[in-house]
């Protein structure tokens, strides 16, 4: 092969033996960098009086950075993964990137928002690093008609910390989801307020659908970064989350035209054209022309 394509679940030895080779390495930075996470999760750990429960130590920030001196080059899928190798890893050798979704399906057109309210949709781990707690604080504070749908499975500190807000007649916890796309079709607004993230491809999955997107910056990812398509907020301040959904659950209008603006950013992130663009960034980077 011409390069070996390492993501950072390969164990050091493989980096270590590829790298001996002569091959080049190149690496996925799926997260943000360990060292770097785990200084913004202790944070929102301590926050809440809670200790950390995040798993990651000292040894995996040591292997994780042993790698990243073997390897060639490292994509970065957003601006909080580039922010993070900063100083960690030659800055020639992190190559700006994204993650992206599928855009040759067939969706159905957005539905009209029920009377009831609308249906806002947190898809992913229901963790403190996802900003769950602050969500569902939130949601209780904004005082909207509607419910909150939780996909995903909830860390038992999310279920201690916000056991009262979890038995709200209008939240509803599915517990792990196989087929996301019919929530998806059923959902009005998505939110996704994460401390850390990499570049979460359920932010690109909702924007597909058309949905107006409620996230944080590492939410938001890099679609969020480069469009502005989302209502940004900020997970230490759940009052910026009130506002979010108060500001779209109040005008149908402000619904419609961040669901528009959803749909249109997410058109230059299909998986072909971002793969297109990382074949090429690979190509320059390492000096074929072929």
């Amino acid at each position: 092969g011409d390069i070996a394509y390492l993501w950072p679940a390969a164990p050091l030895d493989v980096y270590r033996k590829v790298h001996d080779t002569g091959l080049p390495i190149v690496a996925e930075g799926i997260n943000t960098r360990m060292e770097h996470a785990r200084a913004i999760l202790d944070a929102a750990y301590a926050a809440e009086g809670l200790e950390p429960g995040h798993g990651i130590t000292q040894d995996r920030i040591d292997e994780e950075n042993a790698k990243l001196q073997l390897t060639t080059a490292i994509f970065a899928p957003s601006a909080g993964v580039e922010a993070s190798l900063a100083g960690a890893i030659d800055a020639d050798r992190i190559l700006s990137a994204s993650y992206g979704v599928a855009l040759d399906q067939q969706r159905p057109p957005r539905r009209a928002v029920p009377e009831e309210g609308p249906t806002v949709l947190f898809v992913g781990s229901g963790s403190i690093r996802k900003g769950l707690h602050q969500l569902l604080r939130a949601w209780a504070q904004a005082g909207i008609k509607g419910r909150l749908l939780i996909a995903g499975t909830i860390e038992p500190a999310v279920q201690t910390l916000c056991a009262d807000l979890l038995n709200r007649d209008d939240v509803q916890t599915l517990g792990f989801v196989n087929d996301v796309e019919p929530l998806y079709e059923q959902a009005d607004v998505f939110v996704l307020p994460s401390y850390e993230e990499g570049d979460p491809l359920v932010t690109y999955e909702a924007a597909a659908h058309g949905l107006p997107i409620i996230a944080s910056a590492m939410g938001a990812g890099r679609i969020g970064a480069e469009t502005g398509c989302n209502l940004l907020v900020d997970p230490d301040q759940p009052e910026t989350i009130v506002d979010a959904l108060q500001a779209l659950a109040g005008s149908p209008d402000a619904l419609r035209e961040r669901g528009e603006r959803s749909a249109a950013a997410v058109k230059a992130y299909s998986w072909m054209d971002v793969g297109a663009r990382r074949a090429d960034q690979l190509v320059r980077h390492l000096g074929r022309a072929d």
